[in-house]
């Protein structure tokens, strides 16, 4: 397990393997209006985490055994890692968290400690 502090700009994180294509999402202009700030394609997940400008998000990277808070996690799914990793990154490319995967497929869950701007962001892999 590993812990980090980033101030994150554009309030985003992306979960992907790092050296996999991923073409990130583009947030919905609605997004202030969204139950949980989370978009999910196959290959990458893109969490929404503190504004920079109000301090930094702790993000908490490791196996859901290790990192599973108690509660349910806002995210549940399937991500693609074909170079078995996984990563979390800034939109604009700075590695915060990574760490090796043994599948070319790793179920992925995401526990947030608020809907919408979190300080707190946990991935845990499998």
């Amino acid at each position: 397990m590993r812990t980090a502090k980033y101030a994150a700009p554009n309030c985003q994180i992306v979960v992907s393997d790092p050296d996999a294509k991923v073409e990130v999402p583009q947030w919905p202009v609605n997004s202030v209006n969204m139950p949980v700030r989370l978009i999910w394609t196959d290959t990458c997940i893109l969490v929404g985490c503190l504004m920079d400008a109000d301090g930094e998000t702790e993000f908490t990277l490791g196996e859901i055994h290790e990192v599973d808070p108690g509660h349910p996690p806002v995210f549940q799914g399937k991500l693609k890692t074909p170079t078995r990793k996984v990563s979390l990154e800034t939109v604009h490319g700075h590695t915060v968290l990574q760490t090796p995967v043994p599948r070319l497929e790793t179920t992925i869950r995401v526990w947030t400690n608020h809907y919408s701007e979190p300080d707190k962001v946990i991935v845990g892999v499998e």
